[in-house]
C-alpha cells in the first residue's frame, strides 16, 4: 500500500507485461483524516490464482497528483484516443492571453455554436459587419491598384470586360453607393440586383438600362441613377485643346450624355412618380417614388490622371476637369478613388463609434451573410 506524493518520469528499462498475467483494478473514493479527497486503486491477483480474489497492491493519490497523472495520460495516448473534447472557457480572467489557435480549433469543432452566439449578440454582429466592410474596402483598393488582382476577378465572371467587374463588386456591396454618393441615405431599388431596366415598357420591362438604380430613404422617396465606367477610362483628352485647357475625354463626355439620355427617357416613360406594388401584384397606395429631376451619378477614372510626370498635381488638367464637372447639373461625376476614400472613411467612422447605439435606419444592410 502506498500514498503517491509526487509523479515523475521513470528512466528504468521497462517492457510490456503479458496480458495473460493481467489483473483487475478497482477504484474507490476515500477521505483522509483532514478531509482531503483521495482516489484509492486496488489490484487483485491474476485469474490463475486458486484462492478468491485478494488485494495485492494499492495506491492512493490526491487531486494534485491526479492532475499530473491526467497530463501523463494525455501526453501518452493523445486526446483523440482518450475521447477528450477540447474545452475552452470563454470567461477568461483579466490578464490571461487568449490563444487564437485554440479558438480556431473550437470553431472548427462546432461552428454552428459560434454562429448562434454571434447572432444573439448585438455587439458581435456589429463586429462581423464591420469586419466584412473592412475586407470589402480592401478588395476595392486592390481592384483599383492591383492589375493582376483585377484581371483575376474579371476572369471569374461569365461576362468579359472591365465594367462587369465593377458592376459585380457594387452588386455585392450596395452600401458603398448607398452611403457614399450623397448626404441622403440611398437604398437599392431591387434587393436582388442594382442594374435595372428604367425605360421601355416599365421598370421590369425591356428598354434602357442603368448600372445602379437607387432611391432615397424617408417618407418621400426619389429615384437616383448611377452609371459605372471603369477606373481605366480617361478623364481628359491626351493633348490640350488650347494652351492650359484640356477637354473632357470621349469616355467622360459620352458617359455624361449616356446618363442624361437614360434619365430623360425614364422620366418620359414613367412620368413624375412611380407607384409601388405589393406581393400580390396590386398597387401599394403608400409607396411612391418620385422622378422630379432625379439625381444621377457617373463613376469613372481616377484622379491619378491629373498628376504630372514627377507626381505633382498638373494644375491645368485639374482645373479643366474640376470646372467641367462642377458646371454639370446632372450627372454628378465621381472618380473611383474618390468613392474608395469615402468608403474608407465610412468604415473608419463606424469602427470608432462601434460602442454607440445605432438606430435601425442609420445604415444600409450588406445583403451578405
Amino acid at each position: 500500500m502506498a500514498r503517491i506524493l509526487d509523479l515523475g518520469p521513470n528512466k528504468q528499462r521497462i517492457t510490456a507485461h503479458s496480458v495473460d498475467k493481467g489483473v483487475v483494478c478497482e477504484h474507490q473514493v476515500v477521505a483522509d483524516d483532514d478531509g482531503t479527497t483521495l482516489l484509492h486503486l486496488s489490484t487483485f491477483g491474476s485469474k490463475d490464482r486458486e484462492s478468491d480474489p485478494k488485494s495485492s497492491q494499492s495506491l492512493q493519490f490526491d487531486a494534485k497528483v491526479a492532475a499530473d497523472l491526467t497530463r501523463v495520460f494525455r501526453d501518452a495516448f493523445g486526446d483523440a484516443a482518450l475521447n477528450i473534447q477540447s474545452r475552452i472557457d470563454v470567461a477568461f480572467p483579466s490578464g490571461v492571453a487568449v490563444d487564437p489557435a485554440l479558438l480556431a480549433q473550437a470553431y472548427g469543432r462546432d461552428p454552428e455554436l459560434f454562429r448562434e452566439l454571434i447572432s444573439n449578440d448585438e455587439a458581435a454582429r456589429d463586429v462581423v459587419a464591420m469586419a466584412h466592410r473592412r475586407s470589402q474596402v480592401e478588395r476595392f483598393r486592390k481592384l483599383l491598384n492591383n492589375e493582376s488582382y483585377f484581371q483575376s476577378e474579371s476572369d471569374q465572371l461569365a461576362q468579359k470586360g472591365n465594367e462587369p467587374v465593377w458592376q459585380h463588386f457594387f452588386e455585392e456591396n450596395p452600401w458603398i453607393l448607398g452611403i457614399s454618393l450623397t448626404g441622403q441615405l440611398l437604398t437599392s431599388w431591387n434587393d436582388q440586383k442594382l442594374e435595372q431596366v428604367v425605360a421601355g415598357h416599365s421598370i421590369s420591362g425591356v428598354g434602357k438600362r442603368t448600372d445602379a438604380l437607387l432611391r432615397t430613404s424617408g417618407r418621400i422617396k426619389s429615384m437616383v441613377f448611377a452609371e459605372f465606367k471603369t477606373h481605366k477610362k480617361d478623364l481628359l483628352q491626351k493633348t490640350p485643346y488650347r494652351s492650359g485647357c484640356w477637354a473632357p475625354s470621349d469616355e467622360l463626355s459620352g458617359g455624361v450624355a449616356q446618363v442624361q439620355g437614360t434619365v430623360h427617357r425614364a422620366v418620359k416613360e414613367i412620368g413624375e412618380r412611380l407607384q409601388g406594388t405589393v406581393t400580390d401584384g396590386s398597387k401599394d397606395p403608400y409607396d411612391y417614388t418620385y422622378l422630379l429631376r432625379p439625381r444621377s451619378y457617373l463613376i469613372i477614372g481616377t484622379l491619378d490622371e491629373l498628376h504630372g510626370e514627377k507626381g505633382g498635381v498638373h494644375e491645368d488638367k485639374f482645373q479643366s476637369f474640376e470646372l467641367y464637372r462642377r458646371q454639370l447639373v446632372e450627372p454628378e461625376v465621381l472618380t473611383f478613388d474618390e468613392l474608395l476614400t469615402r468608403a474608407e472613411w465610412i468604415v473608419a467612422s463606424e469602427s470608432s463609434s462601434s460602442a454607440k447605439p445605432k438606430s435601425d435606419d442609420s445604415v444600409v444592410s450588406d445583403r451578405r451573410p
